[in-house]
């Protein structure tokens, strides 16, 4: 009987962490639709760079698309949390630790994309107010550059994923070394950024050649965490 109990805890145990899988895949999806919207169209379509007259322009013009933008980044932020505590929980069983540490840099990124947004705000509030445009680019390119510096501490976090799934068993390792692929371009392009400003060229030109496996780890793996749900193998009893 208590052999019985046991099977039945550890099924237990499994479905709970296919459905925090579930969770996470999920949430990282509805991110990135939330940020190809808010950054993809709305920050990248309207912000130009060396054109500030222009950049003016439109954030006048179109200010209610602005504010759905920097909601959108708040509901980014939500998600990160959520997959934060999800991952956590998912990976717990493979190595307590080194889940932990990797959920505590996706928190710590995301207190540091919270204050990056406040300045999205501020750039709003200075445009409804008629702000000089140079605070208003200002506050901008606050915005970006905090954002830059926590992608830094992101790619940390995909690289403490990425070891989590070569060592779990139960991850495809092809994931594991993409996860571990992207959060070293991550870290790499933005920690240049952070640190080399005067080859901004040189890192833009690093940015587009690693953009794929920055996009394909985390998003490819999000696909398979959904598929890893609903694939049809019943777990022994």
């Amino acid at each position: 009987m208590e052999q019985e109990f046991s099977g039945v805890d550890m099924n237990n145990k499994l479905i709970d962490r296919r459905k925090d899988g579930l969770l996470a895949g999920v949430s990282l999806l509805l991110m990135a639709v939330a940020a190809g919207f808010s950054f993809g169209y709305v920050y990248s379509g309207m912000v130009i760079p060396d054109q500030d007259s222009q950049t003016m322009a439109n954030l006048s013009e179109g200010m209610g698309l602005f504010r759905a933008g920097a909601w959108g980044w708040v509901l980014v932020l939500i998600l990160d949390v959520v997959v934060a505590v999800a991952l956590y929980r998912y990976f717990k069983p493979v190595h307590a630790a080194l889940s932990a540490l990797a959920g505590a840099l996706r928190l710590v990124y995301s207190a540091i994309l919270a204050w990056a947004i406040s300045h999205l705000f501020t750039a709003m509030g200075q445009v409804i107010s008629g702000a000089d445009a140079a605070e208003v680019i200002t506050s901008l390119n606050t915005f970006e550059g905090i954002w830059s510096g926590g992608l830094v501490v992101f790619g940390l976090h995909l690289i403490g994923l990425g070891m989590l799934s070569l060592r779990s068993g139960f991850v495809p390792r092809l994931w594991g070394w993409l996860l571990v692929v992207a959060g070293l371009s991550y870290t790499g392009v933005h920690g240049a950024r952070v640190l080399l400003p005067g080859m901004e060229a040189q890192v833009q030109q690093a940015e587009i050649l690693l953009s794929l496996p920055m996009a394909l780890g985390e998003l490819g793996f999000a696909i398979w965490l959904i598929y890893a749900f609903f694939r049809t193998r019943k777990p022994a009893v």
